[in-house]
């Protein structure tokens, strides 16, 4: 599956860079096509790939249940995984696809630190963008929190 530099462009998590850094990004991850109710990440699973949601949307529930909690619904243009691509830890939240279909691509920790070491000025940009999306997201819990208590 061939996937245009243009459809990166409007990623987060690659703001900041150029569409000669975006094709080179292309070359490094795989992507992949998910129907609706697919199963993309279990909580609890090992994996190091961070994930770049193309089209489509999916769902980030606390786990695969009935009663699960849903904590929000991402589209494209948004990433997931970013914790796992820095720590290796398992994952915390479970990743099903809601739409009639998602297209994704996973950027494994492997290939992306060799890229980064190549590209180091990228490798800048995608690490600001991640701590920026992480450090949002915080402050969103703890907000929630805070009006919870």
């Amino acid at each position: 599956m061939e996937i245009p530099v243009a459809a990166l462009q409007t990623v987060e998590l690659f703001a900041g860079l150029t569409s000669e850094q975006l094709a080179d990004i292309i070359e490094v991850g795989r992507a992949t096509v998910y129907q609706k109710g697919d199963i993309i990440l279990n909580r609890g699973d090992q994996s190091t790939e961070v994930y770049v949601l193309l089209s489509g949307q999916v769902e980030v529930v606390s786990e695969l249940s009935e009663n699960a909690t849903s904590y929000v619904i991402l589209g494209a243009g948004q990433s997931f995984g970013e914790m796992a691509l820095l720590d290796a830890g398992p994952r915390s939240a479970a990743i099903r696809c809601v739409s009639a279909e998602a297209q994704i691509l996973a950027l494994g920790r492997d290939a992306l630190l060799t890229f980064w070491q190549r590209h180091c000025e990228v490798a800048y940009m995608m690490l600001f963008n991640i701590a920026r999306d992480l450090a949002f997201k915080l402050r969103i819990r703890n907000l929630t929190q805070e009006m919870g208590a």
